[in-house]
């Protein structure tokens, strides 16, 4: 008896320094966080309270919501991640099968051409897509040549989300490669041996087991759309009004520190709740690939 009790305090005691040990080795992240992440966000949250007679209250939150110029630019900033999210989905698709289902040099090609617009700096980037698109650019040219009609792509929705979608079809394609690549080939055998033909494999066992990795890569391009500046700021001016965009004019040109802290907060939030919706998403297709 005596034995035992001596062992379990032994086993309590080495639990203890394993316990203090983990908790010493995540101490420098732990510090980390609290210092660049929830820090700044507090500090934020809090300048977002202060209303113009000095007290803290709800103001600058009421500002946002009671009036139908900042609803719009909500409205605006959320149908502009959907719309990329949905392209860069039925685009990246493909691309992300080809990844999958492809082997040796023509893979290693694939990868190349998938990952180079995340080697270009953004802004470089927003400026090749100006020449690109703009009123005398490559694209413009060529039409003309054709002696066709230029397109009006530059400052407006258009050429922006054409941008966005080039910088963010990435995050997509890698997203359902690697799902695919887990997925167990010989169920899709299987059912080839069961009589149902190419399509139907492909709609009803290899689309319905890869949707986890449409959702999250759904989910990377969503809350990156969203949270763009650059690049709408450079291919859109003011014409393509999103949150980041008015945060910044809002810190820039009126110096209202307070409403910007407000706006920082209600995107912080938008985007929280879309990470929420993916969780539940990706539980319930994880679920169905069960």
């Amino acid at each position: 008896m005596a034995i035992s009790t001596q062992e379990t305090v032994t086993d309590g005691r080495k639990a203890g320094r394993a316990n203090l040990g983990l908790l010493m080795g995540l101490a420098p992240i732990i510090l980390m966080l609290l210092v660049f992440l929830v820090g700044p966000i507090w500090v934020n949250f809090i300048e977002s309270l202060q209303a113009p007679d000095g007290s803290r209250n709800l103001h600058q939150y009421a500002r946002i919501f009671g009036d139908s110029y900042y609803l719009i630019v909500i409205a605006q900033t959320l149908g502009f991640g959907l719309a990329v999210t949905v392209i860069c989905a039925l685009l990246g698709y493909p691309l992300g099968f080809a990844l999958a289902r492809s082997e040796g040099m023509v893979k290693s090609l694939l990868i190349l051409v998938v990952v180079t617009p995340l080697m270009v700096n953004v802004v470089v980037r927003s400026f090749g897509w100006m020449v690109i698109l703009g009123g005398s650019g490559a694209l413009n040219a060529g039409l003309v040549a054709l002696g066709l009609p230029k397109l009006e792509l530059m400052y407006n929705w258009t050429g922006v989300t054409i941008a966005m979608v080039h910088v963010l079809l990435p995050f997509m394609a890698l997203s359902i490669a690697s799902t695919l690549e887990t997925l167990d080939r010989r169920i899709e055998e299987a059912a080839m041996v069961l009589g149902a033909a190419p399509r139907s494999v492909f709609l009803h066992v290899t689309l319905p087991l890869s949707m986890e990795g449409v959702v999250t890569g759904g989910i990377l391009v969503f809350t990156l759309a969203i949270g763009s500046f650059v690049t709408v700021l450079l291919l859109g001016k003011t014409s393509t009004m999103v949150l980041p965009l008015l945060i910044y004019q809002q810190l820039t040109t009126s110096s209202d520190w307070p409403f910007a802290a407000a706006m920082g907060i209600t995107l912080l939030v938008l985007v929280s709740l879309v990470l929420w919706l993916q969780s539940r998403l990706r539980t319930a297709a994880m679920g169905a690939r069960r």
